[in-house]
Parts: C-alpha cells; sequence; structure tokens
C-alpha cells in the first residue's frame, strides 16, 4: 500500500470460527478499550453483523497512516490483536476510505 498523508478510514471485516462470534466481538472491544488514548486513533468502533452471527464489523478512523501502523504493529504494546488472530476463521477484509467528515467525526 502506499503511503498516505492525512486522515484516513477503515471498515475491516472478521469472521470468527464457528460460534465464536461473540468471544470475538468481546475480544475486539478489549482492542478498542486499548486504543482508546492511542495517538492519532480518532475512531474504533466494534459493530456485530446484523445477519452473521460469527461476523465482527470495525470502523476506525486514524489521524494519518503513521498512526495506524504504530497501533496496529504492536509499537503500542500488547493491545489485544494476539487473541483476536486466535478467533478468526481468516484473514480479516480490509476496505480503505479517505474521510470527509460528517457527525461524530471531528473536523481536521
Amino acid at each position: 500500500m502506499t503511503a498516505r498523508s492525512g486522515r484516513i478510514g477503515r471498515y475491516v471485516r472478521m469472521e470468527a470460527q464457528p460460534g465464536q462470534g461473540a468471544e470475538l466481538a468481546e475480544a475486539l472491544l478489549k482492542v478498542a478499550h486499548a486504543l482508546r488514548d492511542a495517538p492519532g486513533c480518532e475512531l474504533y468502533v466494534i459493530n456485530a453483523s446484523a445477519d452473521e452471527d460469527d461476523v465482527v464489523w470495525v470502523t476506525e478512523v486514524w489521524a494519518d497512516e503513521a498512526a495506524s501502523d504504530r497501533a496496529l504493529s504492536g509499537e503500542m504494546g500488547e493491545v489485544g490483536f494476539a487473541t483476536v488472530v486466535e478467533l478468526l476463521a481468516g484473514p480479516p477484509e480490509l476496505v480503505d476510505l479517505t474521510p470527509l467528515g460528517g457527525t461524530g467525526l471531528a473536523q481536521s
């Protein structure tokens, strides 16, 4: 991926091992709590899929790609990603975005 400057967003679809969707959601909520004070983390929301019990979506907004990389690479220390990885049925599906603004998102 090419490095981008400015705010970045991402939707991440994660599918749990069969029957472990609630456990995956709980693990991701712990990650979200750990990221609460992460520099550059503007939004990290965990969403349960309305029609797939073992699917959890994460909505992310970061001040820039470097902030996302620091948090997700483990530079901040263990925030719980290892537990999340153990629960996954396969690799996460990512949709990269460029946030433009809106209700609930501070204007940059």
